[in-house]
């Protein structure tokens, strides 16, 4: 397969350099920024924008790769806020010598790399959109305020103005400026900090938190069976390797009426992979598949691959972040990888202050303090 299929090409594009003001520009493309549309649309009206490089669909939200509301402690700040107790739970098993082993047993898997640890962990059985309560109706409502681009950087402003505040402009590669006074960022931590002309603008302690959430590109990939081939419901970790550390292929298989889905993820150093690399591991994971079970070459099947530029970090400081500094530069995080503040004394420094939320339950919790 070649490179190019995987990633996201840039298009051909006319440049035309043309400027726009929004008062509050929301720039994502996951089930987060539909429900942060959602909360927001009836206070902002019309003085509101989104941002994404495609338009909004229930395939294209879903949540990519292996469940991803895991371990105990994420279960457990969810469980005000939904009914879970009705949800099917199941733990996560490694490929070795043949066979499927269950972690912390007697056989060790091979070494787990940055992202992997996670996917060790107890996982419901859950799609991330039905619990947000998300419709068609809902994706309807950002696809009438969304703006179809590409963003090539990012600068803040210093405007003087009393009605339209000018505080960024997030620059477009077909030639689109669009200035905006508040800013709402839905693309990862680090993404927004890698992107930003200027990082002199930002405290140290801003610049430390957001180099800290830097992760691995993640490749997903999605095998859609027209019949049944994995009958596992656990989550399976499939080395790359059984001689060196190159980490696991890890997916969960999902059932449906049109057949079966296997939802891979394996994470990738953006310095050292190749076409050829990518071409090889995604080889490796069907020929793992094939291995294991039988019936996978007398199906049919339809694979997507998409290989995005950050991946949900697992460990996030947040009293690296001083929430003042964020809201004096007009600047919200949301999703996966968002800082989360308290809100008042009574929230913080409790026995379980050293909990950090993560992946879904991150983007929920970062969700509400909206």
């Amino acid at each position: 397969m070649a490179f190019s299929d995987i990633l996201k090409l840039k298009k051909e594009e006319q440049k035309k350099e043309e400027t726009i003001f929004v008062r509050n520009l929301i720039v994502g493309s996951d089930i987060f920024t539909v429900a942060l549309v959602k909360k927001l649309a009836d206070k902002f009206q019309d003085s509101l924008k989104v941002l994404s490089e495609a338009s909004f669909t229930l395939d294209n939200i879903k949540s990519l790769g292996p469940y991803g509301i895991r371990g105990d402690e994420n279960i457990n700040a969810l469980a005000s806020d939904f009914t879970l107790e009705d949800k099917q739970s199941s733990h996560s098993v490694f490929y070795k010598e043949m066979k499927f082993h269950k972690f912390h047993s007697r056989s060790k898997p091979m070494k787990l790399l940055e992202g992997e640890n996670y996917y060790t962990q107890k996982h419901l059985k859950v799609d991330e959109a039905e619990l947000l309560d998300i419709t068609e109706s809902d994706l309807g409502l950002v696809n009438d305020v969304l703006i179809e681009n590409r963003i090539a950087s990012i600068d803040k402003l210093e405007s003087s103005e009393l009605l339209d505040k000018k505080e960024w402009a997030v620059r477009c590669t077909n030639g689109l400026i669009i200035e905006c006074e508040n800013l709402y960022w839905g693309e990862g931590a680090f993404r927004f900090y890698d992107l930003l002309n200027d990082k002199n603008i930002l405290g140290t302690d801003t610049v430390e938190y957001l180099e800290s959430t830097k992760t691995p590109l993640a490749l997903y990939v999605n095998l859609n069976f027209e019949k049944p081939v994995i009958d596992m419901g656990e989550t399976i970790f499939f080395p790359l390797s059984f001689t060196h550390d190159w980490g696991h292929f890890i997916g969960n298989v999902i059932s449906s009426n049109e057949g079966q889905v296997a939802r891979f993820v394996t994470f990738v150093d953006k310095e050292e992979s190749s076409e050829e690399d990518i071409s090889k591991k995604i080889r490796l994971l069907k020929k793992n598949i094939e291995k294991n079970f039988e019936s996978f070459k007398a199906v049919n099947y339809t694979e997507q691959v998409i290989l995005n530029e950050s991946s949900p970090c697992s460990k996030i400081d947040d009293g690296k972040l001083d929430p003042k500094e964020l809201e004096q530069i007009h600047l919200h995080f949301y999703s996966y990888n968002a800082p989360l503040f308290n809100k008042s004394e009574e929230e913080s420094n409790d026995a379980d202050s050293c909990f950090s939320p993560s992946y879904f339950t991150r983007g929920y919790l970062a969700l509400k303090n909206i």
